[in-house]
């Protein structure tokens, strides 16, 4: 499967895996402030400590529904809610990780969230995983796994 493919695999994943979680991903609309008002609704919940806010406003922020488009701003809302042990925002986190997409491609910290995923229950990561592993040495995945058992959940 080519790159493209993938990434267009994952983001229909990812918005299923929203609209799973109690989250609707608002449709593509000339309408600004409809935008605004979903972003607006979910902001103070994530600002809070909200993990699955923290994956909705991270995911309006990778795909730029009702704000800019910007990766970097993703990434840290979804490390928000992976630190607190959000196996959606784990899975978004390493793959982002894994194509440096917001941030600096880490092969290493990309299987980490990826696996830490998996035990999470997300099965998508583990493909992505598997892919990620193709890429790095058998150092590199031990140092992940070690780092993936030590890390431990973040309260808000």
């Amino acid at each position: 499967m080519s790159r493209c493919g993938l990434v267009m695999v994952l983001v229909i994943i990812a918005s299923t895996c929203l609209i799973l979680s109690g989250y609707s991903i608002p449709a593509q609309s000339d309408d600004f402030e409809e935008s605004d008002a979903i972003l607006k609704e979910n902001l103070l919940p994530a600002q809070q400590g909200d993990p699955q806010a923290q994956v909705f406003v991270g995911y309006l922020y990778e795909t730029g529904q009702g704000v800019q488009q910007d990766y970097t701003r993703a990434a840290q809302w979804y490390w928000k809610a992976a630190e607190q042990g959000n196996a959606i925002a784990q899975y978004q986190l390493g793959n982002m990780y894994h194509l440096g997409k917001g941030i600096t491609q880490n092969y290493i910290l990309a299987y980490m969230w990826l696996d830490l995923a998996a035990r999470g229950g997300n099965l998508s990561s583990k493909e992505v995983r598997r892919i990620v592993a193709s890429k790095m040495s058998p150092g590199e995945i031990a140092e992940a796994k070690r780092m993936a058992d030590e890390w431990k959940p973040k309260r808000r």
